[in-house]
């Protein structure tokens, strides 16, 4: 049996307006969010412009960004945290005070300390259109679910635009940034067609990652929703 949380005070129920924030972040970072919207317009396709990204994708095997987000509306305030990437399928994704998401390359953990609860789910049933997943895919796999063009440059960085190739996916467009050859902002359309931007910090690039940072214990006593 799930457990309830009683009795919420102020403090609790400002906590719970900041995880609702960070479950937009996994949202988008994941996959799991409902998202939607129209595509930028002017932007010209461009042949090359897939090769180009996995030229900058390939050019990492282990990476550690810290990301910045700023959320919108009263009482919004900055949510950052760390985000571990190691090819070919393990990232992990932390924040103070926030849900843990851990893949080790076969399940990905998500856990909530605060509700005693961890979901499971498999690597392969990620959504193909998640940001997370996108920075591990192949040549050939963005390639049959993205067309790929350039978005244009703003000063050093480089953007490209990632618009599904399958009219029914939740996500209208995928943009994404590099500086110095690593991502430095990721950004998605919302449901209600408001950009959500990510920013990114590069922390190492291509440094030993430890093999812990990519593996979880399930703890005792806690609800486990398997969706493997």
């Amino acid at each position: 049996m799930r457990r309830r949380i009683e009795g919420l005070g102020v403090g609790p129920v400002y906590r719970q307006v900041k995880r609702g924030l960070w479950r937009i972040m996994i949202a988008m970072m994941l996959g799991l969010g409902p998202l939607a919207g129209a595509a930028p317009a002017n932007v010209a396709p461009a042949a090359f412009a897939l090769p180009a990204l996995m030229n900058l994708l390939n050019q990492f095997q282990q990476l550690h960004l810290r990301f910045e987000q700023q959320a919108t509306g009263p009482g919004a305030e900055r949510q950052q945290g760390d985000f571990y990437l190691q090819r070919p399928a393990q990232f992990r994704l932390q924040s103070v005070d926030q849900p843990l998401v851990v893949s080790d390359g076969e399940t990905i953990y998500e856990y909530d300390p605060l509700l005693a609860q961890l979901k499971l789910q498999t690597f392969d049933a990620l959504d193909a259109l998640s940001p997370a997943k996108v920075l591990l895919m192949s040549e050939a796999e963005l390639g049959a679910s993205f067309a790929v063009t350039f978005d244009g440059t703003q000063g050093a960085a480089e953007r490209f635009l990632l618009v599904p190739t399958e009219s029914t996916s939740l996500i209208a467009w995928v943009r994404m940034s590099f500086a110095g050859g690593v991502p430095s902002q990721i950004t998605l359309m919302t449901h209600s067609k408001m950009p959500v931007s990510i920013s990114l910090a590069l922390v190492a690039l291509n440094e030993a990652l430890p093999s812990s940072l990519f593996e979880f214990e399930i703890p005792e006593g806690i609800d486990v929703i398997d969706d493997r």
